[in-house]
């Protein structure tokens, strides 16, 4: 009667088996326990244990051939697709699986609005007016192709109402080069830190005095290289598209920059450059130097050379100095303009600015071969931040007057804080102070103003 129990168990073991060829270690378990107490015999045993193995050893391929078809079917899937698209930070990113192509969306938009205070001494009334204005809105496409060509065009809709100014970027680059980057079109020379770190990323909503001697974008050839400790940049130009000089001869222009950073890392950053740039004049042998008090709303020069005549050529020399120490940043720049005229005598102008900021919530300025880029908050708002907060201060001279040229001497000063709640959003405010003017059209003007920014960048 035992033995017909323990036969009809096992038979039993043996039916679900039969079903349950890859039942697991469980089975494995329950079969052991039933040979040990001697319901299963040795012959059972054995069998039951070769079928568990062939059982395993099946699971084994068909689990294989089901990760062979999967990743057959993914590749089916990519070649039908072969591209990769994804928002960031608000922009749009398309690029071919390969990396052999590349194309992105994105922009920025600056709105800002200004108070000043003025009691002038040389001009009769008020030549001031409080106001807002669209400060820039802008809109870029940029890519690559084939893997060594590149693309940019961005268009600026508050400019476009004056001839071809809404023209920013636009040009094409060759990368195929070890370690050299060929670009041809209208771009920025290279002169200048705050000049390179685009209205975007500078500290202050506008730049400091000094960019009188800016020398802005021009169609032009320029080679560079970028490393993680140096940088070299230099090119030729002729004029910027906005620039009209039909059955007349374009100036011309030659500029180059270089940088070196012995310290470059995460939130430690040391930067030293120079930068020259050359140009002959227009086709009228003519240029003017002018800038306004470190605003742009009341399109009133501060400092104006008028219309120098006689012009030859100039150079344009500058020198600059930059540090992060992990909250804290700073830079220095001076810059100094020379005019050769070939009836009188030659002009020396120059300026400098120093600034520095701090961030109260622990964030670091980003630097990126030899210019700043963006911030990204720590902790952003609608995460439950509160963003990133900064505060900054600087000091900017510009001095025009040299000669028989009276464009007038300025200093100032600029407070600033800067509230970034998320890595695509920015909230400005500065107040800047004259603190003198001697000569040129604002002699003895004393003025201060108050000026607000919000911007988004993607």
């Amino acid at each position: 009667m035992v033995n017909l129990k323990k036969t009809a168990i096992a038979g039993a073991v043996c039916a679900i088996f039969a079903g349950q060829a890859q039942a697991g270690s469980e089975l494995a378990t329950l079969i052991d326990m039933l040979h040990e107490k001697g319901i299963v015999d040795d012959a059972q045993y054995g069998r039951l244990k070769a079928e568990m193995k062939t059982g395993s050893e099946q699971a084994a391929i068909e689990k294989k051939q089901a990760a062979t078809e999967k990743k057959e079917m993914q590749a089916k899937l990519d070649k039908a697709s072969n591209v990769e698209v994804k928002l960031d930070k608000g922009g749009l990113k398309v690029k071919s699986r390969d990396g052999e192509f590349a194309f992105k969306v994105g922009g920025r938009l600056q709105v800002d609005s200004a108070w000043y205070n003025e009691d002038s001494n040389a001009q009769p009334g008020s030549r001031y007016g409080d106001g807002t204005e669209i400060r820039r809105a802008r809109l870029y496409i940029q890519g690559k192709m084939y893997n060594d060509w590149g693309y940019k065009l961005q268009y600026d809709f508050a400019n476009s109402g004056v001839a071809n100014k809404g023209i920013k970027d636009a040009y094409l680059t060759y990368s195929g080069f070890k370690d050299l980057e060929l670009k041809l079109g209208n771009f920025k020379d290279p002169f200048m830190l705050q000049e390179q770190t685009s209205s975007k990323y500078v500290t202050f909503t506008e730049r400091a005095l000094p960019d009188a001697f800016s020398a802005g974008r021009h169609i032009g050839l320029m080679a560079s290289t970028k490393h993680k400790h140096w940088t070299a940049s230099a090119g030729v130009f002729g004029e910027s598209v906005s620039t009209i000089s039909a059955l007349q001869d374009e100036g011309w222009g030659v500029g180059g920059r270089a940088t070196y950073a012995p310290v470059n890392e995460k939130t430690q950053v040391i930067h030293f450059g120079v930068a020259a740039n050359y140009r002959t004049a227009n086709a009228k042998d003519t240029i003017i130097f002018a800038q306004q008090a470190e605003t742009h709303i009341a399109l009133v020069p501060l400092v104006n050379t008028g219309l120098i005549t006689d012009v030859d050529d100039y150079l344009k020399l500058g020198f600059e100095a930059a540090a992060i120490v992990g909250p804290f940043s700073t830079q220095v720049e001076y810059l100094r303009t020379t005019v050769d005229r070939s009836a009188s005598k030659d002009l020396t102008f120059d300026g400098w600015y120093a600034e520095a900021a701090y961030f109260l919530t622990g964030e670091s300025r980003n630097y990126k071969k030899g210019a700043f880029g963006g911030v990204t908050p720590k902790e952003i708002v609608g995460r439950g931040g509160i963003g990133a907060w900064q505060l900054a201060a600087r000091y900017s001279t510009l001095n025009l007057n040299d000669k028989d040229i009276n464009g007038g001497e300025a200093d100032n000063m600029t407070l600033g804080v800067n509230w970034f709640p998320t890595p695509t959003l920015r909230f400005s405010a500065n107040y800047v102070n004259i603190l003198d003017v001697k000569g040129g059209p604002s002699d003895d003007e004393e003025l201060d103003l108050f000026q607000i920014r919000g911007q988004w960048a993607f």
